[in-house]
């Protein structure tokens, strides 16, 4: 066998896909993507009120559902949440207190923490904004009330009683105390969605729900520049990532040939990282995408993604165009050897050849070897590594279907990778 280097502007056969994403007109729904197969489920903004973190017992994040269609280009009536400063149920809230310095918003960084949670003790792990973990109890005690404006503008004031690691308790009234409701939502970690969604006009009953998505393209609340040095609250229309993904943005760059590597150094796990940015209007040409930004997407699976924004039509459509690659699985790196980074098989699984790319700070001879599933070395070679990035052809025509491993020798250590041949 043997093994050729490429640079990786000439790189392999691209796994691309376009597809189109649509919020509808006037942004009315939200639209959950999957990256697989391009589907997208909508939901509409008045579907839930709130939502609570689904990621497990460590996390109670609490959100208000920021979403809103446009009406002749302003955002129509949403949800809006408060902080009086209130921390006794029975107080009755006066509605004219409730001015917008008070107004809560997600921050749109994390699935642990929505708008409900911003008010903690940052210096407190304890304190989670709406409650704090009693350990006597093992659970979160509520300790703050909260005033709600919902879509018809009437008011409730919400209570958030407890958080046992399985469930939410609360407690939604009037302003003055009347009509009082308590409600229990169980979470169901695991499932496919960082959130469980409550629709208090239904009571929480058949709010849908959509699982297994890798993009959350929705409206929602951003700080941006008033043009004074400070900054005002936006209505955007923008891209959330699933839970545990990583993003990092490529501006100013051909998309075309963009590189992943040098991006993996600065990958987030902020959600708001494609955001709202990757398009701009203007008053005589409407709606553009910006042609020099690529983005880099890492699933919890390690699948590395690089989305291309093609095109976005704006409120008429609510449609957007998305040109998405797949670069294959990427390895995690603890377990590299000194000096290497952002290894990558590509494509995988493979048919007649795949390949392997990796960064590397200085020049070295890899030592390949290729075993079958008992083990059995099937053939072996050596390749020149550079200092910066190394793409090697793995020639895979001669085997038959099945699972083998890529073991990689280098100065530094070694690694191994599976790689999956379908005929």
């Amino acid at each position: 066998m043997f093994f050729i280097v490429f640079s990786l502007a000439t790189l392999l056969p691209a796994q691309t896909a376009t597809h189109q994403i649509s919020t509808g007109n006037g942004y009315g729904k939200s639209a959950y993507y999957k990256f697989a197969d391009g589907a997208s489920q909508q939901i509409a903004h008045d579907a839930w009120d709130i939502a609570f973190s689904n990621l497990g017992p460590q996390q109670a994040g609490i959100f208000v559902n920021e979403s809103t269609a446009s009406v002749n280009g302003q955002p129509g009536p949403a949800v809006e949440a408060f902080d009086p400063l209130v921390f006794d149920f029975n107080e009755t809230i006066d509605p004219g207190t409730l001015l917008p310095e008070l107004q809560l918003f997600n921050p749109e960084h994390s699935w642990a923490e929505g708008a409900f949670n911003t008010g903690r003790d940052t210096t407190n792990a304890l304190d989670f904004g709406w409650g704090g973990y009693d350990p006597n109890q093992q659970k979160i005690v509520g300790y703050r009330v909260f005033a709600l404006k919902l879509r018809d503008g009437s008011y409730r004031k919400i209570s958030f009683d407890e958080y046992t690691g399985t469930s939410f308790t609360f407690r939604v009234a009037n302003l003055d105390g009347s009509n009082l409701n308590t409600y229990t939502v169980n979470t169901t970690p695991g499932n496919g969605s960082p959130l469980v969604y409550f629709s208090l006009g239904a009571a929480g009953a058949n709010v849908p729900t959509a699982t297994g998505w890798d993009l959350l393209f929705c409206r929602y609340v951003a700080l941006l520049a008033d043009g004074s040095g400070g900054l005002l609250p936006y209505f955007v229309t923008g891209v959330l990532t699933a839970d545990g993904y990583q993003t990092a943005r490529a501006a100013g760059i051909d998309p075309a040939t963009v590189d992943h590597v040098p991006y993996l150094d600065s990958l987030s796990s902020r959600l708001d990282i494609i955001g709202h940015d990757w398009k701009y209007f203007d008053l005589t040409s409407g709606w553009s995408v910006l042609g020099n930004r690529a983005y880099f997407v890492k699933t919890k699976q390690n699948q590395l993604y690089k989305l291309v924004w093609v095109d976005f039509e704006g409120a008429s459509t609510g449609t957007a165009v998305l040109e998405r690659t797949y670069l294959g699985e990427l390895s995690a790196a603890p377990d590299l050897p000194a000096g290497v980074s952002g290894v990558l098989i590509y494509p995988n699984p493979a048919v007649d050849q795949a390949y392997l790319s990796l960064s590397a700070t200085q020049a070295s001879t890899a030592v390949l070897g290729l075993f079958d599933e008992a083990g059995k070395k099937i053939w072996s070679g050596k390749a020149p590594v550079h200092a910066g990035l190394t793409v090697l052809e793995l020639p895979l025509s001669s085997l038959p279907a099945g699972g083998y491993t890529l073991q990689v020798e280098l100065p530094g250590g070694q690694f191994a990778r599976r790689i999956a041949v379908g005929r």
